[in-house]
């Protein structure tokens, strides 16, 4: 199979960008990379160009481009189990009054599928089509933890992992046990993992098979987040996966 190199860098150079990381500068992409300079500068002019990449001239980063997401929303919007979803989180929150998450796994991120709710004054900037690392996001954990060891490595890579927050899980092992608690309550937790300040819980939604094809979440200040807050959640998060699960066998 014939592999076009710069069409691979391309590609790999638009999953650098994700929640965590939303803008990046032609020096941090290089460093990222392991190229020289000038090839990279070659490839994002020409990925700004087509609309793949934007440039804030103002302070010189790149961001994803227009096209991205024109591409991310044609996606999502073929997506059923959205579909099926969207009333139940809606619900959800009205109830809770908080931002509610739906996602399912691609590599080694989540991809967000949905978004209901209201800005909180303390939150996260998501968008439709939007990617955020796996191993550092309640949703993530979720969905990584419906994975075999020998999945979850080849999907995430061996580690050590990038650390965001003091928070942040780095290690493989450490990521293995956390998933193993995940699978044993039914739900996961990010406890300021990715974003300082923010909390959120998140569990499963499965196919007739029981395998978990997707994940919902609350997104919650941590100053609001006390252990009663958090049970709560947690229990209603999981009620309306069930919910989702039910509808989508």
């Amino acid at each position: 199979m014939q592999i076009i190199t710069s069409v691979k860098k391309a590609l790999e150079i638009l999953k650098l960008f994700h929640t965590v990381v939303p803008e990046l500068t032609l020096t941090e992409i290089t460093s990222r990379m392991g190229l020289n300079k000038s090839s990279v500068y070659k490839l994002v002019t020409t990925m700004v160009e087509s609309g793949f990449l934007e440039k804030d001239r103002t302070i010189n980063h790149y961001r994803l481009g227009l096209f991205v997401l024109e591409l991310s929303s044609k996606v999502v919007g073929s997506d059923d189990v959205r579909e099926l979803a969207r009333p139940v989180l809606e619900q959800l929150s009205r109830t809770t009054g908080e931002i509610i998450h739906l996602s399912t796994l691609e590599g080694a991120d989540i991809v967000y599928l949905e978004k209901v709710g209201q800005a909180q004054p303390l939150t996260v900037a998501t968008k439709l089509g939007g990617r955020a690392p796996a191993y550092c996001s309640a949703m993530g954990k979720v969905l990584l933890s419906g994975l075999s060891r020998a999945e979850l490595e080849r999907t995430i890579g061996p580690g050590p992992f990038e650390q965001y927050t003091p928070s942040t899980i780095t290690e493989l092992a450490a990521l293995e046990e956390e998933l193993d608690r995940v699978r044993r309550q039914g739900y996961a937790i990010d406890d300021e993992e990715a974003f300082p300040g923010i909390k959120c819980v998140a569990a499963p939604i499965r196919d007739g098979k029981e395998r978990i094809i997707a994940a919902i979440s609350a997104t919650v200040p941590k100053q609001r987040m006390d252990p009663e807050r958090t049970e709560e959640l947690c229990m209603m998060i999981t009620d309306a996966a069930e919910k989702i699960t039910e509808k989508n066998i």
